[in-house]
C-alpha cells in the first residue's frame, strides 16, 4: 500500500506505523509485516508494560514516573457530611456506608486537582488512604485516624497508570523533576 500511495500522490512516506505498545510481542517474534518502520510504545517504553500478558517486561520496571502532591490541609470530620448531599463537579455522589455513621477520621486535602489528573490513574504507595473527592484544583484523601503522622507540608506519594503520565507530562501546572 505504501507504493500505491506514495505514486498516487506523488510523495515519499518515510514513516508507516505498524501501532502501540501491544505489538511489542510481533516484533520480539519477528511476525511484523515487511515495512513497518515505526511505532507508538510509550507504555512500554516508560511502564515495561506487556500488554498482551499484564505483565511487566522482564529487566524493565513499572514504577518509573513518581508524582507526589503536597498536604495543603489537614482535618478532623464526621465521616458523614452534614447537610444534604449533592453532586460533585463530576457529576457523583458521595456514597453513605452505614457504619460511618457517628465517626470521625482525618481528611487531607492535596495539592493537586482533575486538571491534573484523574483519581482512576493515581495509584496511592500508603494503601491505608482512601479518595474521598476531587475538584479541579483540590483532592481530598481520608487518612483516618492519621496513624502515619501526616502533617501539612508533607508530600504524599503516588504511582501512576499511563494515561495519568501522560497528562501529568503534558501539564504546565505540574513541575518535573528526573532523577
Amino acid at each position: 500500500y505504501k507504493q500505491l500511495i506514495e505514486a498516487k500522490f506523488d510523495r515519499d512516506i518515510p514513516w508507516v506505523t505498524g501501532g502501540t505498545s501491544v505489538v511489542i510481542p510481533l516484533i520480539y517474534n519477528h511476525q511484523l509485516p515487511a515495512g513497518i518502520n515505526h511505532f507508538r510504545v510509550g507504555e512500554t517504553l516508560y511502564f515495561g508494560a506487556d500488554l498482551v500478558n499484564g505483565a511487566t517486561i522482564e529487566g524493565m520496571h513499572h514504577d518509573v514516573i513518581k508524582l507526589y502532591a503536597e498536604i495543603i490541609e489537614i482535618t478532623e470530620k464526621p465521616k458523614i457530611p452534614i447537610g444534604s448531599l449533592e453532586a460533585n463537579p463530576s457529576g457523583e455522589i458521595y456514597e453513605v456506608k452505614e457504619e460511618d455513621y457517628g465517626k470521625t477520621s482525618h481528611r487531607a486535602i492535596l495539592d493537586l486537582g482533575l486538571l491534573d489528573i484523574s483519581t482512576d490513574y493515581l495509584i496511592p504507595e500508603d494503601k491505608d488512604f482512601e479518595f474521598v473527592g476531587a475538584s479541579s484544583d483540590m483532592l481530598v484523601i481520608d487518612i483516618d485516624d492519621n496513624d502515619h503522622g501526616y502533617k501539612v507540608g508533607d508530600l504524599v506519594p503516588f504511582d501512576l497508570k499511563y494515561m495519568g503520565a501522560l497528562s501529568l507530562l503534558n501539564s504546565s501546572y505540574i513541575g518535573k523533576k528526573v532523577i
